[in-house]
């Protein structure tokens, strides 16, 4: 199920209808619209997915907003445990918008990257070559975000 945010437009909550609501409730007691720029609109809506560690999946102008503790949440869970304690969640932000394809599903991903020092060697090297915070374009504030504090995590002794 999924609902565009009457405010803007541009904004699509994506979950169950209970997460619907209480993602669209809390936007229209936050926001009264979001600015034109899209890395403020995307930096406004991360802050309150975090803050209110909402459910729902959030797309602005088609793309996912992330939430960062969620995500550096399951990265610690990785270097912890092991590749396979990797999510869904994780998964897809690998695939969609770290520089990887998709390998056909989460176990493929594993599969291809099975250990957290591959996972590391990604971060320095994605399938098109690049660092991985350098693959993810300036105007995607939440993801950027992610990437640099997931690098925090994968690598403790850089500074």
């Amino acid at each position: 199920m999924n609902t565009i945010w009457d405010k803007d437009k541009r904004v699509l909550v994506y979950g169950s209808k209970k997460n619907i609501d209480t993602t669209i409730e809390i936007l229209n007691k936050k926001l009264d619209g979001l600015f034109t720029d899209e890395w403020v609109s995307r930096k406004i809506l991360a802050d309150i997915i975090v803050e209110h560690n909402l459910k729902a999946t959030i797309f602005f102008d088609g793309n996912t907003v992330w939430n960062t503790k969620k995500l550096c949440t399951d990265v610690k869970r990785v270097v912890k445990g092991g590749m396979f304690k990797m999510t869904d969640y994780l998964y897809k932000f690998l695939s969609l918008d770290c520089g990887s394809i998709a390998h056909f599903n989460k176990q493929g991903w594993i599969e291809e990257y099975p250990t957290v020092d591959h996972l590391r060697r990604f971060f320095q090297k994605n399938e098109f070559g690049k660092k991985v915070v350098d693959h993810v374009p300036n105007w995607y504030y939440d993801a950027a975000v992610a990437v640099r504090e997931m690098e925090k995590i994968l690598f403790p002794c850089k500074s």
